[in-house]
C-alpha cells in the first residue's frame, strides 16, 4: 500500500549472468521483484567475456553473476543478493530486527555449505556440467537429504524459514532447490518432506518467484547423467601433447610460422578458461565433500579423485595460451608447462585452505570460543601451519623456477598470513560492538569492554609483525 509500491520499478544495475548457472543469479531477480526494483539481465558467456579487457578491469575477482552498478562491481551470487534484499529499509526482506538479521545470514551459509555443495555435486552430471562419478553423486544423495530434514524440522514450527513472512532465506533456498525439484527429487526421494515440499511449491506460485522461475514442475523420475557439454570438456590428452612437440619442432628462426601457433591457438582458449573454472569449482566442492566426512588436510590432498582433478586442472591450464607471450618464446612451451601449472595449483590450494581457516574460525566462535583460544585450536594452528607451506610454495611473481628456494619465500608467507588474521580480528571487532550495540551499549562503554579491549590489544600485536 505505500505510494513507492505503486511507482514503477526502480532500475539500480546490470546483472551478468551464466546461463548454466542461472540459478545464481535468480535469487536476485527475485529480491528485487520483491523490493520493487529493476535490474537488466544480460548473458556472460564465459569463453568470449572473460577475455574482453574490461572484465577484469571492472571485476578484479573473475567472479559470475556479477551486478555492475553506478557505483561499481558487485561479484558472488550472495553479495549482489544481499545487496538487493538490503537497498529498501522499508521492507521485511531482510528480516525485521538485528535477530532475523543472524538467522536469515545462518540459513545462507546453511544453503552455501550444508545444500549446494552436495546438490550440485548431484545436479551438474546431470545438466552436463562435469563427469559424473557414482560414489560421489550417492555420497552427495544422501547428504542432500541431511539438509532436507534440517529445513523439514524447522518449517514444522513456521510457515517460511524464520517466521511468518518471506525473506532473503526463502528466496536462496528455492533457488537453490529449484535444479533438484525439477531433476532429480522423484516422489520417493520427496516423500520424507512433506513440509519442504509444501514450502516450496507455495513459494514458486507467488508471482514474484513465478515472473522469474516460470512454470516450476516437480519431477516424476530423476533424470540421468549426460554426456558433459562440449564447453566444459576437458581437452583431448593426445592433442595437448603433439601440440607443444609441433611448437618446439618449429626453431626459433621460423619466427613467423611460430607467430600463427598463437592464433590457431586463440580460439579454445576462452572455452579452456571455462573449463578451467569448471575443474577448480569441482575441486572445491569434493575437497568441501571430504572435509564433511572427516578428512583433512594431507588425507585429502591425497585422495585419489582430488588428485586426479589437480592433474586435470594442471593440463588445462598447460594447454591454455600464455596471453601476450612472444612468439619465440613458443619452443620453450613443453619445460616451461609445468612449472607455470604448479604455481596455478598452489594459488588455488592456497585460496582453499584460507577459506577452510575463516570457515573454521567461524564454527568455533559460534561453539563459544573466541580469540586466543581459537589460534591455538590444533585444527586451526595445522592449517595456517599448512598455508605458510603453501606459500613458500608459491611462485614469487614472475621469477624463474630456479628463484623458489630463496630466503625471503617463507617470510613473505608468514607477512600474508598476518594480514589474514590481520582481518579476521578486524571482522570480529566489528560484529562484537555490533552486537553490544544491540544490547543496548554504546560510545566509551563498548570501547571499555573487556572482549573489544582483548581484541583491540590482539589486533595491535598483529599490526606490529607486519613486515615494514
Amino acid at each position: 500500500g505505500s505510494r513507492f509500491s505503486q511507482m514503477a520499478p526502480v532500475k539500480i544495475g546490470t546483472l551478468y549472468v551464466i546461463e548454466q548457472t542461472a540459478y545464481k543469479a535468480d535469487k536476485a531477480l527475485i529480491a528485487a521483484k520483491f523490493n520493487g526494483l529493476a535490474l537488466d539481465k544480460k548473458a556472460f558467456d564465459p569463453a568470449k567475456d572473460a577475455k574482453k579487457p574490461d572484465f577484469l578491469a571492472k571485476n578484479p575477482l573473475g567472479k559470475v553473476p556479477y551486478l555492475e552498478t553506478d557505483m561499481g562491481c558487485i561479484c558472488t551470487s550472495n553479495a549482489v543478493a544481499r545487496y538487493i534484499a538490503r537497498a529498501r529499509a522499508d521492507t521485511s526482506l531482510y528480516g525485521r530486527c538485528f535477530d532475523d538479521e543472524c538467522q536469515i545470514d545462518t540459513w545462507l551459509e546453511f544453503c552455501t555449505h550444508e545444500l549446494e555443495v552436495p546438490l550440485m555435486t548431484w545436479v551438474y552430471p546431470v545438466m552436463g556440467l562435469m563427469e559424473d562419478a557414482p560414489a560421489a553423486t550417492k555420497d552427495a544423495q544422501a547428504d542432500v537429504k541431511k539438509a532436507l530434514t534440517t529445513m523439514e524440522t524447522q518449517l514444522k514450527a513456521t510457515k517460511f524459514l524464520i517466521g511468518e513472512f518471506v525473506t532473503l532465506a526463502d528466496i536462496t533456498l528455492v533457488c537453490a532447490l529449484r535444479e533438484g525439484f525439477v531433476r532429480v527429487f522423484d516422489p520417493p526421494y520427496r516423500k520424507p518432506f512433506p513440509k519442504v515440499c509444501a514450502w516450496f511449491e507455495a513459494c514458486c506460485a507467488m508471482p514474484q518467484f513465478s515472473s522469474v522461475l516460470g512454470s516450476v514442475k516437480l519431477c516424476t523420475q530423476a533424470e540421468k547423467p549426460k554426456a558433459v557439454l562440449p564447453a566444459f570438456q576437458p581437452p583431448a590428452r593426445k592433442e595437448k601433447k603433439a601440440e607443444p612437440e609441433a611448437k618446439a619442432k618449429a626453431a626459433p628462426k621460423a619466427a613467423p610460422k611460430a607467430a600463427l601457433a598463437p592464433a590457431t591457438a586463440a580460439p579454445p582458449s576462452g572455452d579452456v578458461a571455462a573449463q578451467i573454472q569448471a575443474v577448480g569449482d569441482e575441486i572445491r566442492t569434493l575437497k568441501a565433500k571430504l572435509k564433511a566426512e572427516g578428512l583433512s588436510g594431507k588425507k585429502i590432498d591425497g585422495h585419489d579423485d582430488v588428485k586426479r582433478l589437480v592433474a586435470q586442472l594442471q593440463e588445462l591450464k598447460a594447454a591454455a595460451p600464455a596471453g601476450g607471450a612472444p612468439p619465440a618464446a613458443a619452443p620453450a612451451a613443453a619445460p616451461a608447462a609445468a612449472p607455470v601449472a604448479t604455481g596455478g595449483d598452489i594459488e588455488a590450494q592456497v585460496k582453499a585452505v584460507g577459506d577452510e581457516i575463516r570457515a573454521l574460525k567461524a564454527k568455533l566462535k559460534a561453539e563459544g570460543l573466541s580469540g586466543k583460544k581459537i589460534d591455538a585450536h590444533d585444527d586451526v594452528k595445522r592449517l595456517v601451519a599448512q598455508l605458510q607451506e603453501l606459500k613458500a610454495q608459491a611462485p614469487a611473481g614472475g621469477a624463474p623456477a630456479a628463484a623458489a628456494p630463496a630466503a625471503p619465500a617463507p617470510a613473505a608467507a608468514a607477512g600474508g598470513d598476518i594480514d589474514a588474521q590481520v582481518k579476521a580480528v578486524g571482522d570480529e571487532i566489528r560484529e562484537l560492538k555490533a552486537k553490544l550495540k544491540a544490547e543496548g551499549l554504546s560510545g566509551k562503554k563498548i570501547d571499555a569492554h573487556d572482549d573489544v579491549k582483548r581484541l583491540v590489544a590482539q589486533l595491535q600485536e598483529l599490526k606490529a609483525k607486519l613486515p615494514k
